[in-house]
């Protein structure tokens, strides 16, 4: 009888895994929609990979997460939904694929509570306080994780993925899903921290060559992986967070550290996407992507606030931070259950010190998904996913834009 059980439970899985598989890769809209989404990067997209590292980069606490729907704090850096819940949502689905949390400590396991059913719709891997080349490791603590490490749990699920569908569905459902990634900003702001007091010496240009140089590699690896969908969300403009805005101390030392950051951002997004234009030309054969523009996102918000219903684009909307005349030399309240809290949330452009409030992020992602230059470029991310080449409405309205109710 035992043995009976079994088998009809393996035919029943198999029947699942098959069935799964052929509503995933073929959906009804295949034109436009991804089978899966794959997301890699720090927090702007982590939905809660740091949730299981006891000494990383929390925000899985109040008041993160007071306008995500029932209030919860769900592990991401914002008030509500954050990036990658958008461009999903665009996409079809109800919100962010879940995030890759290990069962132990161990290297060998897949991502705990993250089915098959799941991981055919893609998995989050990217995690608060990671970068292209952050290390992640605070002494013995770990604060984050890798870049690299996030591309071996991709590995795994990769595996877990063929193991139940076959080479054949597997590599089709990975070369037809979205890989999204934002990284280069805590990259760039530790680069800013060890060299902010000798700034006009600082060997910026080959920091970034280095920088760009470890992404190239990491897509290569992606690509060997069978991905060939990029969708690339640039460094945002690292000199308007509050924590920079803090710095203006411009009238005491003469330096414009807002022009300093703001100039890492750019040099940085300029040799990206010559890179990614270089690999998509000549290096990789059928690589696509498209980069989605978080730096003028954010100059168009701090430029014109009352165009976009903005009221405050300085201060965080959670915590504080101001400047003091010591070292270090910004006093940072950071969010938490006992931190100031704004009443008036939509009228923020930041959430936090560093991270915006989901009013600026539906904006933006709404211009990665369906916007023009310089927005995205050289396609949006419905073109990139769609081979859809008809042109997009020009602009979008920060209010009402991007509904994030689940589809």
């Amino acid at each position: 009888m035992a043995l009976l059980v079994s088998i009809r439970s393996s035919i029943s899985s198999l029947i699942l895994a098959i069935s799964l598989a052929a509503a995933t890769i073929f959906p009804a809209h295949a034109a436009q929609n991804p089978p899966a989404i794959f997301v890699f990067g720090d927090s702007l997209s982590d939905v809660g990979t740091n949730n299981a590292l006891p000494d990383g980069y929390h925000a899985n606490h109040a008041h993160y997460g007071v306008d995500f729907p029932g209030g919860v704090a769900t592990g991401r850096f914002t008030n509500g939904y954050n990036f990658i819940d958008g461009i999903a949502q665009h996409f079809g689905f109800e919100q962010s694929p879940p995030a890759f949390v290990p069962v132990s400590r161990g290297d060998n396991h897949v991502s705990k509570g993250v089915n098959f059913a799941h991981v055919s719709k893609g998995v989050n891997f990217a995690s608060g306080g990671s970068g292209i080349m952050v290390e992640c490791m605070d002494g013995t603590a770990k604060k984050c994780i890798t870049m690299d490490k996030q591309i071996d749990n991709f590995k795994q699920v990769r595996t877990l993925l063929e193991q139940l569908l076959g080479s054949k569905y597997m590599n089709q459902l990975v070369s037809n899903s979205l890989f999204v990634f934002t990284c280069g900003s805590n990259d760039l702001n530790n680069f800013f921290d060890k060299y902010s007091c000798i700034f006009p010496f600082a060997p910026i240009d080959e920091y970034v060559a280095n920088l760009t140089s470890a992404f190239n590699s990491q897509l290569r690896k992606l690509y060997e992986l069978g991905g060939r969908k990029f969708a690339v969300i640039n460094v945002p403009a690292l000199g308007r967070i509050p924590t920079a805005r803090a710095l203006d101390v411009f009238n005491i030392t003469g330096i414009n550290f807002e022009r300093v950051l703001n100039g890492y951002a750019q040099k940085f997004n300029k040799a990206e996407a010559a890179m990614l234009r270089e690999l998509s030309s000549s290096t990789l054969p059928g690589m696509k992507y498209s980069i989605g523009n978080a730096y003028s996102v954010i100059m168009d918000v701090t430029n014109k606030p009352k165009k976009y219903g903005m009221k405050n684009v300085v201060d965080p909307c959670c915590g504080n931070v101001q400047f003091v005349p010591a070292l270090p030399p910004v006093n940072i309240t950071y969010c938490s259950p006992t931190a100031w809290l704004c009443s008036n949330r939509s009228e923020y452009a930041f959430w936090d010190n560093i991270h915006p409030t989901q009013p600026v992020i539906k904006y933006g992602g709404e211009l990665f998904y369906s916007g023009v230059p310089p927005y995205a470029t050289p396609i949006n991310f419905k073109q990139l996913v769609g081979d859809d080449q008809t042109a997009p409405r020009r602009g979008a309205s920060l209010r009402g834009v991007g509904s994030f109710e689940a589809m």
